[in-house]
Parts: structure tokens; sequence; C-alpha cells
């Protein structure tokens, strides 16, 4: 099975991927973390993606092409796939579709969790990430056990650079833009599966599983 899981910055789609990628094995493709990785790489390609992050912006297709191509081979689909966050705007589905297509697999449902904008800002103002293992957390939603230290690594969390307050809502409003068209797209090829993400994590998740059975 092959499944996307989107929503608005901050709605849980890292815990619920998670959750799923154990829960049903499936490999696993994270758009942001891999354009951080590679941002963080003093490369051409590296400088680039850290332009369109600074701006608050999507980054290219042309990036998100190489991306793609590099990670969906043939026998991954074996597996199965779960995209998170990713496709983000019309084009990038189309792109995805044809990868599909030339590997004899599609997508199977796509689950959106929906919560507001205010809620977005809340909880990202809140997110904190370990500099050491990139392992994410949230001081509302998902804490560490404890204050402000990798539950892994016991290191101090920190902010991302492109967290602030201001560039969550540039973010909010691409996402406002670019990403509510591909869910009405999926919602109207009938694979759309919609969840409250303003629910606690556990009953999120419980509630993703019976609407996939």
């Amino acid at each position: 099975m092959n499944i996307i899981i989107l929503g608005p910055q901050g709605s849980g789609k890292g815990t619920q991927a998670e959750l799923l990628v154990k829960k049903l094995d499936l490999a696993y493709l994270e758009m942001g973390n891999i354009l951080r990785d590679l941002a963080s790489q003093k490369t051409i390609l590296g400088e680039k993606i850290t332009k369109f992050q600074k701006e608050g912006i999507l980054v290219s297709d042309e990036i998100i092409s190489e991306v793609l191509k590099s990670f969906l081979k043939k026998e991954i689909f074996k597996k199965g796939v779960l995209f998170d966050g990713f496709p983000r705007k019309l084009d990038q589905i189309y792109l995805l579709e044809k990868i599909l297509k030339n590997n004899q697999a599609k997508i199977d449902k796509v689950i959106f969790l929906n919560i507001s904008f205010e809620e977005s800002i809340r909880r990202l103002t809140a997110r904190r990430v370990c500099p050491k293992c990139d392992r994410e957390f949230n001081l509302l939603t998902v804490p560490p056990k404890k204050e402000n230290l990798c539950d892994d690594c016991g290191v101090q969390l920190i902010k991302r650079n492109d967290e602030d307050e201001e560039t969550i809502k540039k973010r909010l409003e691409v996402y406002r833009k670019e990403t509510l068209p591909v869910i009405d797209y999926f919602r109207q090829k009938g694979i759309l599966i919609e969840v409250n993400g303003e629910q606690p994590v556990e009953i999120i998740f419980q509630e993703i599983l019976r609407k996939l059975a």
C-alpha cells in the first residue's frame, strides 16, 4: 500500500507517519528532512534549497524531481511507501504520478490531518529538535521526558531557524495557496481520509487505522 499523509505544518504528520511506518512496515519518504539534510551540505544544490527555506517558499520541482528519482526505485514498491507531507502542490502530484506509473504503482490512500491555522502556529512555536540526532519533540503534544532534553541523546533541544512566527505564517499562506488544492484533488479522486488532527495522538492513529482497513 502506498499512502500520502498531508496537513498544515504542526498537524502531527511526522508522529503519525512514524507510527504507520512501524505498524504497516512501509518505506518512508519525508521530503522536509531530505531537503534539510541536503541544505546542510555545502553544495550548490544545498545552497539553493537553503535560499528557498529562508524565504519560506517551496523548493523548485526540478530539485524535487531529483530527490524522487533517486529514492523511488521499483523494488521499493514491493514494500509500499508512506509519503510524509508530499506532494505539496498540483505540479508535484503530476510528477509523482508519472514516476509511480513508470513503476507500475499508484497512491492507494491519502490521509489529511486537519487542524486550524491558529493551532498550527501554537504548535510550531512549541516545536523543538535535537541538534545531534534530529529527533523532533513538541512541548505541547510530544514533550521530552526531561525538560528540553532529547530522550535519546540527552542533548539540549533547539528551535529550527525557519520556525520563527513570521516564517511560520508565510509557510501557512503557501500551504493555503498550494496544498489545499492538492487535498481537493485527492478528495475528488475518492481516496482521501480526513481526520481531526486536534485529537490526542493515539486516538488519531486508531482512527486512521480504522479508515485504512
